[in-house]
């Protein structure tokens, strides 16, 4: 309310003084019909005359009294009433009139300030609307960019990781591939090697073969295995065993068994006692010719 008396009181004030300015007229009008009402008329105008001193014969007759026309002057003022207040009444018609029409036009202002409040309040809503739906887009296109990035980054930082791995990878497998190569080629060499040395041992057991000294060194075994051989009373001539020994590089005797032989029980066991009291066994005269596992025939002499 206060802001509608603060952009109307110039409309407001107009028609308070307007107001005032129709009560002054209408308070000079009464004023002025007041003054100009006729004076009061007496109804009897008398002369007083002392008839004892006038004879009878020679009285003059009383003039008549002209009564005066009361009825038409009050008709008169009655209608020049009417008529005023008929004017009075028709001005303050149109004095209504024109404060209606005052009034009609201030409450179209009214509206009118109205709708163009409201019609700019609209452009406002609007203007902040799209000032929102801007700042709102301008948000969503910064988060995007900045999801962008981040993904971007993200798929750098995985394939740097990826092309660092990969380069440890290849560094490993060459590194693999190198160790490789050197143990493959430190392995054929000591492959070459080894087998130059079987070659070598193979060749020399072969010469010492073909000598006779693997012979001699048999020899020197069944002959110690002989010497320790308690005959027992079952053992018959002709006898001859097979006998299996297991032997240490030093000649330890290890484990003897006879697999085959024409003598009893007695005899076998016999035997294997025997080659276990000759442990440890004479070495060959060539290392080459060492074997860990024997086959020697005993066949003593009857």
């Amino acid at each position: 309310m206060a802001e509608y008396f603060k952009q109307n009181w110039q409309h407001l004030l107009g028609a308070v003084l307007l107001h005032v300015l129709f009560a002054g007229v209408f308070g000079l009008t009464m004023v002025q019909l007041s003054r100009d009402a006729p004076p009061p008329v007496l109804a009897i105008n008398a002369t007083l005359v002392d008839l004892s001193k006038i004879p009878k014969q020679g009285r003059p007759k009383p003039p008549e009294v002209k009564q005066p026309d009361v009825d038409k002057e009050a008709e008169a003022a009655a209608e020049q009433r009417k008529k005023d207040e008929a004017a009075q009444r028709e001005k303050e018609q149109q004095q209504e009139q024109e404060r209606q029409a005052q009034l009609k036009r201030e409450e179209e202002q009214k509206q009118q300030q109205e709708r163009e409040v409201k019609e700019k309040e609209e452009v406002e809503r609007k203007r902040v609307a799209e000032a929102q739906a801007q700042a709102e887009k301008e948000k969503a296109e910064a988060q995007a960019k900045a999801k962008a990035k981040a993904e971007a980054d993200a798929k750098a930082k995985v394939e740097a990781e990826r092309k660092r791995v990969a380069e440890i990878e290849r560094k490993q497998k060459e590194e693999a591939d190198r160790r490789r190569t050197a143990e493959e080629s430190q392995s054929r060499a000591a492959r070459e090697e080894e087998l130059r040395r079987q070659l070598a041992e193979e060749e020399g057991r072969t010469n010492a073969v073909n000598s006779g000294l693997l012979n001699q060194w048999v020899a020197l075994i069944q002959q110690r295995v002989e010497r320790n051989w308690n005959r027992p009373p079952s053992a018959h001539p002709g006898l001859e065993c097979e006998v299996r020994v297991s032997q240490t590089p030093g000649g330890t005797v290890l484990s003897a068994q006879v697999t085959s032989c024409n003598g009893d029980a007695a005899v076998k066991q016999s035997i294997e006692a025997a080659v276990l009291r000759s442990s440890p066994l004479p070495p060959p005269s060539d290392p080459s010719l060492f074997e860990r596992n024997l086959v020697i025939v005993f066949k003593p002499a009857d």
